[in-house]
């Protein structure tokens, strides 16, 4: 039978790592906590927020808050203090992490094939696809399809017996536990979810950034009069909103590439703890700093921000609606009209 209370001999970690992890690890939930939390309040408060951009927003904020708000506390505790958790809480606590991750991931191709299709596609394709009812089978899809990795994961659960080696493999817990990881079936799951969402991500950022350069060129060789005369600078936005994209998929990239080779070499052979833990940690920050990715170059964000700063609370009863307009020079651009609501939701 697995004792909770003792420790394989080996397993202290000296006390400089464990301030500094367990440092790293309050750092990083309470600033995710924070800004997550922050997102979610002002899109219930404030209905012109209430869009289905924003809904897969705060989708990925509830389950970052699975990460920041829930497992990284009692890393940070389970780290400082070396102590362990019963086994049913230990796998509940652990079962939450890899719903929260998978859920994550999964929000974050929601977004990005949500601006793929407004940037791209005409109003009516994406008002047609991105219903209230659509959205909602969207965002209620990610969950179920984690919950069933997960479902499979738990019926498969078995606790081994904890080891202190030098080299662990991949799924190792800083703690000295055992991570939810462990199971080949978790860490092949989540190289797989990392894998897939990371191609398509690139490849609807990729697609808006062609088609955003493709728009100054025709703009600037085109040189209509009547562009001259629309509510805004037309290139500068434009070539502003293409190395946004850019940042986007190198942000997601660099925190998600390292944990996904580490997951893939330790399925085949021990990884060192120094390159998981490095690699996991990577991969912490990107629910922490999901919010502020997806929010800061969003205006309507920034001014519903200010306003609760300011304690105009009342301003969150306007009625907001999807960022979709449809003008006069239509028949001139034809898809002008989805590249100008995108331009207004990133600035």
């Amino acid at each position: 039978m697995h004792n909770d209370t003792e420790r394989p001999a080996g397993c202290e970690l000296g006390r400089g790592a464990r301030i500094s992890l367990s440092t790293i690890y309050t750092f990083m939930s309470v600033f995710g906590t924070v800004l997550n939390l922050l997102v979610i309040y002002l899109v219930v408060t404030f209905k012109k927020l209430r869009t289905a951009s924003n809904a897969f927003i705060v989708n990925g904020c509830v389950a970052d808050l699975l990460v920041c708000a829930f497992w990284m506390p009692h890393e940070a505790v389970a780290i400082f203090t070396g102590s362990t958790l019963v086994v049913g809480y230990h796998v509940f606590k652990e079962a939450l992490l890899f719903l929260g991750i998978t859920v994550s991931l999964f929000s974050h191709s929601l977004i990005a094939v949500n601006r793929y299709v407004l940037i791209t596609k005409t109003p009516a394709t994406y008002q047609s696809l991105y219903q209230k009812r659509h959205t909602e089978w969207m965002i209620g899809g990610s969950w179920l399809l984690s919950l069933g990795c997960l479902l499979s994961w738990l019926t498969s659960f078995r606790y081994p017996k904890e080891r202190c080696v030098d080299t662990l493999d991949a799924t190792a817990s800083f703690a000295g536990g055992i991570s939810v990881m462990l199971n080949p079936f978790a860490g092949g799951t989540l190289a797989f979810t990392v894998i897939a969402q990371t191609v398509i991500v690139l490849y609807c950022y990729f697609k808006i950034f062609r088609r955003v350069q493709i728009s100054v060129k025709r703009v600037s060789i085109l040189n209509f009069q009547i562009v001259n005369n629309l509510p805004y600078s037309f290139p500068r936005k434009d070539k502003r909103l293409g190395f946004y994209v850019l940042a986007v998929c190198f942000i997601f990239f660099l925190t998600t590439e390292p944990i996904f080779w580490v997951l893939v070499a330790g399925l085949f052979a021990p990884v060192p703890v120094a390159l998981w833990t490095s690699a996991w940690i990577i991969f912490c920050t990107l629910f922490v700093s999901n919010p502020f990715l997806y929010t800061w170059k969003n205006e309507e964000f920034r001014k519903s921000l200010r306003s609760v700063m300011r304690g105009d609370f009342w301003r969150g009863s306007t009625v907001g609606v999807e960022p979709i307009t449809i003008n006069t020079i239509s028949h001139i651009f034809p898809r002008q009209n989805s590249r100008r609501a995108f331009l207004g939701e990133m600035n």
